[in-house]
Parts: C-alpha cells; structure tokens; sequence
C-alpha cells in the first residue's frame, strides 16, 4: 500500500485536497466558526464572483498585451538513442519569446510502448528529456510512433488555467487547441506557438550490435489477466557494471497503491530514503523489473489488496517469465536468481509471494503490514483518516477494484464498524498466515512515524518467520505519515542496507555485517542491538513505572472537538491522519526519574465507568518539550459504556524515545481523550469518568549507540 506522504504516491491527492477543504483543516484545528450573516450558498456564490471576475480582467489583459510576433519562436532540434540499454530522448526545444516550455505526450507508442519525461532529482535532469521503453514485440523487427506537443506557456495560459473548478478544462482546451490547424497558428500569439514533435524508433535498426534493451511487455498471468510489467537490464557502468549481454541477477521492485510501476531509469529511490530505486539496482549489477499491479494502471484485472491468490500468483508468474529472458542469472531450471524490494503495497506482496513461492532469494519489505485488519482496524476502531485517502488514490488514478473493499471503506467510515465479510476480504489478502512460510532473508524497513502501518506489523512479521531464517529491521523517521521531528537522519541508511541485503543473499557476495536491529529516536541519534524487538526478546530489559494509581477525572465525548489531531505542522490530508496534543483530555504528568530510553509498546491501565454511544477512547504520550505526540501516534482504547464500574489494560503503539533529561520529570505527558481524526466517529458521544490510571514503559537492555 500507498504510500505516507512518503509511501501511497498520493501528491496529486493532497493538491486537489488541499485546494477543496482548507476551511474545514482551520474549523478542526481551531475550534467553530462563528456563523455567517448570509448564507453559505450566497457568500460562496459572492466569492466564485468576485475571483472569476478578477480572473476575467486578468484575461483581458493578457489578451491585450498578447504577442504578436510573426513566425514561430520554437525551435526543434530532436534526437532519440540508446544510452546504456534505454532509449533516451529529446526535443531539444528552445524558443527565443521567453516564455517557458511545456512537453506532454499526446499520442503513445502506437505497440504499446512507454514513454516517461525526466523528473527533477533524475540523475542529469534536464526538462523535456525523456525514456522510451518500446514494446518487447518490436526489438527484432518493426517500429512505433510517438508524438510529443512542446508548447509555450504563457501570461493568458498561467491565469485561465489558475481559475477555480474551471482551470483543469481549460488547461486541456489549450493542448487541444495547440493540436488544432489555422486555429492553432490564430492563437498562437495568445495561447503561445507549439511544436508537434514526431519519433518512429526503429530498436532493430538502432541497435546494431544487439545489446539487451529495456522494454516494456504484458505477461499472461495464470489465469490470463495481462500483467504490464518493464524490464531493465543491468548496466554496464560503474564499478558493478555487467558486460552487455552477460548474465546477472534480478529485481522485482513493486510500487506503492495507486502508483504505477516506475518506467524512469534515473531514479534513486522507491520511496525517498527507503526503498531501492531502477537506478540503484541497475547500478549494483542487477536486472530490474518494474510492474503495474493487478487492476491498476497497463495491467488487467481487478485489484485485491495483494491476496496471495491473485497478486501473489501474479509475482509467480512474472518469476517464471523472468526464467526464461536470455540475460537472467539461475539457480536452477525455472529458478532465476531473484530478491524483491518497494514499499507498502510494494513492502505487502513481498511478503505475500515470499511466504507462496520459495523460488525467492531475499526480499525487503518496507513500511508493510502483517495484518490488514488489525493495522485498518485495531482493537475495532476504523482508521477513517487514511482508509478514506488509500480509497481516494485508488478512485483518482482509475483503478479497478473489487467492489467489496468500497463497500468496506464506506460502512466503515460511515458506523465505524467493518462487516464481517470485509473483514474477511482484508483477511485473505494476508500476508499474515503465509509469512510463517517465507524462507527468504528478510530486512525489514519500517517508520517510527508511521500511523497506517505501524513498527508492531513489522514486529509481528518477524516473530512469524520460520527460526533460522536470516532477518534484521531497521526503524527510521520515515512510512505513512510526517516526519516531524528534526533532524531526519536517515540519508542512504535503508538504502544502503537493502542493496547490502540484495548482494548477500540474491548475489552471494561478502559485505559488511550489518547490526540486526537499528533505530532512531526523536532527535535523530541512533542506535543498535544484535536482538530484535519481538517478544521476549533479549532486546528488553526490565519495564519501567511511569505512573501508578493516578487520579484521572471525568471527561465528556464529543466528535471533533478537542481532541487528538488534525497535526497543524503538517499539510491536509496527511495531517488528519496525524496526532496532536488534545484539549479535551485527561492529562497525567508521567514520573520519568531515573529512565534514558523507552522502545516498545507502553502499557496502559486505568478503571472506569460510563455512559454513552462511544465505543473508544484515545491514549498518546505527548513530548512536553515539542508540544508533539510521539510518534504522531494515538491508540484507541476500547471500553463499554454501560453504567458499570469496568477496569481495562492495553498495549498501545510501539514508540522510540530518549528522555532529554533522566532526571527531570513530567518530559512526557499522558493523554486520554475523547477522539482522534485518525479515528473519526461522527456517533460517538458520551461520558466517562476514569482513575486508578497506570502505565508502564519498556526499555531495551544492550543497545549501542551509534556514532
């Protein structure tokens, strides 16, 4: 799954969000607003008024001051060659008005081709460059055509486009236009010149000496679906460079939900600072393959969260077509030397191929889940938050889904409860009851900020492994949600470690032996062990008292009001799934005399009575010094409001963290409150009085810190 703001690609998600619900953030972070005067339908009419009337001056204006210069200022001198076994291309565009230049593919490869511009950050980015993937059915013989429109971008282009609601269809308006006879060359001096570009790539004829080539192809699955999948050959650069032609490893490197398999070569990472990207590998020897995931994108199908029945036997398949390319190094018959890496649905289906087909050597799960029920729905609390965003993403990138998974968001969102038979759809998505399976090396690489799926998913994919099975976790400020605390230290840390994995278990070769555990804490230092976190593990040492007996009080629920989240330092929408400190809370100053260190999930009791509809109550440790919830992670405590006197214990969420001070007091306060926007219920009222409050810490016994 999608991605943090980091994993679920969802950019495109938080723009369109953003621009929508601004006033509703300022409403959650910022109490009521007062009611208007008029009403909301006639101030929002008045508004869209007064700004479509600017925008229209604005327009008059630019049409006024528009160019008229005679002839077109755009400049084409285009070229396309293999570069390493990619096609890399350019329109080598200049224009002489000034204006900027805009480059949109407006007829794909006529075989089914790709084509993907340079992005900033892509090693030697240059804007308009781009990679061209031809289809695996014209490496021999045949060719293509692509076009690619290169427009100015002017004055009259920045304003209509800017203008509210209306600015999308005008946007594409423009590029119709510019594609227009007469009308094009009428509006040039408003709209600006444009240039159509075309390429008929020819790899037969361009690539004389039959160097293996990065392509793109639809496999047949197992039950016929066609699975859009990329190769890349490893290059034969570098000092891990392959000769060309030679035999090497491969990758499968699987994307996050709602993000299509990565078709640009230049990329370093996956997800920033966590998982390997084409260029990584290609660069440390390795082949790479790249791939739509079943439903979404090029690839047929219905989508079904990584199921072991579907997009597991989708990886079989690929495996088995990897078997038989001309360059992929074996093991044996129909057993390539191949290890996985990527993030959340990328981390998921490695677990889920790993734990069905032992052909795997070595995989690399970031930020994934054990359980999806539990990480969707701890202790029978709905994430709403990002439930709601990973069902967006999906919605907007035009993924086909089976219809049980929106039946499933939208009862949960709307009664806070999961049907059994959603329940049981996320159940058999696993990875959970074939992770006892897996005999591949695992690294696991998971966020201490991660709100979806949090460090106890990891933790329990590690207790389930089979003993003997080589595997190491590495916990750093990265996952599903915000990185808040400063600074983030991570830099090549997981990147380093994955490839260092790859080499050792998918390559065989000797590299430096890494710790099993790594972690960071809230101020960016840190720390290793030999042991992992998991149950009974040597890593613990002995618990730690942080409060015992303490009074409580009563508190009133409300939805919304007070309590934990949205957190304002981050951006909507990822916020809404973020803690902050509550003002509606039971507060309990914690006693932190004597401890350096807490890891691991705190204990919360506390005795209660109550009455109402609400099912939750929320607890989190807020850093007195920041003002910030640790972790930005708040845990729903389920209690019965039934008029009885009730008492409950629970484990909340895994957290990292240093005490500033050890012998200060009152660094962390306890927070119990009436609701979270991680968790939002719209039903759930009530009051509660609670006492006798206690928790308890867990500290690690043998860690080192790191330099």
């Amino acid at each position: 799954m999608p991605a943090t703001a980091q994993s679920i690609s969802a950019t495109p998600i938080a723009t369109r969000l953003t621009t929508a619900v601004p006033a509703a953030a300022d409403q959650l972070s910022g109490g009521l607003p007062a009611v208007p005067a008029d009403s909301p339908l006639a101030l929002a009419f008045a508004a869209l008024q007064r700004r479509e009337a600017a925008a229209a001056r604005s327009v008059t204006s630019a049409l006024t001051t528009a160019s008229l210069t005679v002839g077109n200022p755009i400049t084409i001198n285009q070229a396309l060659g293999i570069v390493d076994g990619v096609y890399n291309g350019t329109t080598g565009a200049t224009t002489t008005s000034g204006n900027p230049l805009t480059y949109r593919l407006i007829s794909g490869p006529s075989a089914g081709g790709k084509v993907t511009f340079a992005a900033p950050g892509d090693t030697g980015y240059v804007a308009g460059n781009f990679t061209y993937l031809p289809y695996q059915s014209i490496l021999s013989s045949g060719s293509e055509t692509f076009k690619i429109l290169v427009a100015e971008q002017t004055q009259f282009d920045r304003i209509v486009t800017s203008i509210p609601i209306l600015g999308g269809l005008a946007g594409q308006v423009i590029v119709t236009l510019h594609q227009t006879p007469i009308l094009n060359d009428l509006l040039a001096p408003i709209i600006g010149y444009s240039q159509i570009v075309t390429y008929v790539p020819n790899p037969s004829a361009n690539n004389p000496t039959d160097a293996p080539l990065a392509f793109t192809y639809k496999m047949p699955s197992f039950d016929g679906t066609l699975i859009s999948l990329n190769w890349f050959p490893a290059s034969t650069q570098g000092p891990n460079g392959v000769p060309a032609g030679n035999l090497a490893p491969t990758i499968m490197n699987g994307p996050g939900l709602a993000t299509a398999g990565q078709t640009n070569p230049y990329t370093t990472y996956g997800i920033d600072e966590l998982t390997p990207g084409v260029q990584s590998l290609r660069d440390r020897g390795y082949n790479v393959v790249t791939w739509d995931p079943r439903g979404e994108f090029a690839s047929g199908g219905i989508l079904q969260l990584d199921s072991p029945a579907f997009e597991g036997r989708d990886v079989t398949a690929m495996i088995n077509w990897i078997a038989t390319q001309p360059t992929s190094s074996l093991n044996g018959p129909n057993d390539p030397k191949v290890g996985m890496v990527g993030g959340s649905y990328g981390g998921g289906i490695q677990l889920v191929s790993a734990g069905t087909d032992s052909r795997i050597d070595a995989i690399v799960p970031g930020i994934a889940w054990n359980s999806l029920n539990q990480a969707l729905y701890p202790n029978g609390a709905f994430k709403t938050a990002y439930s709601s965003l990973l069902l967006l993403s999906l919605v907007l990138s035009g993924a086909r889904i089976n219809n049980q998974i929106y039946l499933g968001v939208i009862s949960g969102l709307l009664t806070g409860f999961l049907s059994n038979t959603a329940q049981a759809v996320l159940a058999s998505s696993g990875p959970n009851f074939v992770v006892p399976n897996i005999s591949a090396p695992t690294l696991f690489e998971q966020g201490t900020i991660d709100v979806l799926f949090t460090l106890q998913q990891a933790i329990q994919n590690a207790e389930a492994l089979k003993p003997g099975v080589p595997a190491q976790m590495i916990w750093s400020c990265t996952g599903h949600g915000v990185c808040l605390t400063t600074p983030d230290t991570t830099g090549t840390r997981n990147l380093d470690a994955a490839l260092n994995w790859l080499d050792t278990y998918v390559k065989g070769v000797a590299v430096p032996a890494a710790p099993n555990f790594q972690y960071t804490d809230q101020f960016g230092n840190w720390f290793q062990s030999n042991y992992l976190p998991t149950k009974d593990s040597q890593f613990f040492g002995s618990s730690f008292t942080a409060a015992d007996g303490a009074a409580g009080g009563t508190l009133g629920l409300v939805p919304i009001i007070g309590g934990s989240g949205p957190a304002p330092q981050a951006s909507i929408p990822y916020s809404l799934g973020l803690a902050s400190k509550a003002r509606n809370a039971i507060n309990v100053n914690l006693d932190l005399t004597g401890l350096s260190q807490t890891v691991g999930a705190p204990t919360l009791t506390f005795d209660y009575q109550g009455l109402g509809t609400s099912r939750f109550v929320y607890a989190q440790l807020v850093d007195n010094n920041t003002g910030l919830v640790v972790g930005n992670l708040v845990t729903p405590v389920a209690v019965t409001l039934d008029g009885r006197s009730r008492s409950v214990s629970v484990n909340m969420e895994n957290i990292v963290y240093t005490a500033d001070n050890p012998q200060d007091l009152g660094n962390l306060t306890l927070q119990i409150t009436s609701s979270a926007t991680a968790y939002e219920n719209f039903t759930a009222v009530g009051v509660i009085n609670i006492s006798n409050i206690g928790l308890t810490l867990q500290t690690p016994a043998t860690v080192i810190p790191e330099p």
